[in-house]
């Protein structure tokens, strides 16, 4: 199989770790955590999930019609919603006292979101460095 059409179906498999972390999320209540002066509602949180999942499916138009684009956004989006949100994850589901409700709603998903972010970030650096 070729290195594209592999990075392309990884992505996909990583989308769908993305779509099941929101949903454990919205699970736990999230819509209901306040953090500092943030304030999480039902409309900003959605309006979030809805924006990282059109990021999303942009990178993985772009990753199909082979623009360079993609790659850079697969790279971002690997690092920031992938292995950053388990890093992220963890601290608060470590302040909430190993409770995945509040700060740490979200943290059983974000493992293997987290793992499998840290191998598609990879795939995206060796295409980058191979072109």
């Amino acid at each position: 199989m070729p290195p594209d059409t592999i990075l392309i179906l990884s992505y996909i498999i990583f989308m769908w770790l993305v779509i099941l972390h929101t949903f454990e999320e919205i699970s736990c209540d999230i819509m209901e955590v306040n953090i500092g002066h943030i304030r999480m509602t039902k409309k900003k949180y959605l309006f979030g999930a809805s924006m990282i999942s059109t990021v999303n499916l942009l990178t993985l138009a772009f990753l199909v019609i082979g623009l360079p684009l993609g790659y850079y956004l697969g790279l971002f989006t690997s690092a920031i919603i992938g292995v950053f949100q388990g890093i992220v994850h963890t601290i608060g589901y470590l302040r909430e006292n190993k409770n995945a409700r509040g700060l740490g709603a979200g943290f059983y998903s974000s493992i293997p979101l987290a793992l499998f972010g840290i191998v598609l970030f990879s795939q995206f650096i060796w295409v980058i460095i191979s072109d």
